[in-house]
């Protein structure tokens, strides 16, 4: 990790960062509004 910071663009550089923090951000959106739409009834009677 601290590497990283050091040397953003190494040898696998800006390419490689977005091939992880895509999916990662699309799970987190995704999670998110799962949990807001299953909530919804819950929360309403």
């Amino acid at each position: 990790m601290a590497e990283w910071s050091k040397a953003p663009d190494s040898s696998s550089g800006p390419l490689t960062r977005a091939w992880v923090q895509i999916p990662l951000l699309t799970l987190f959106f995704f999670l998110s509004f799962l949990c807001f739409i299953l909530s919804r009834p819950c929360s309403i009677p």
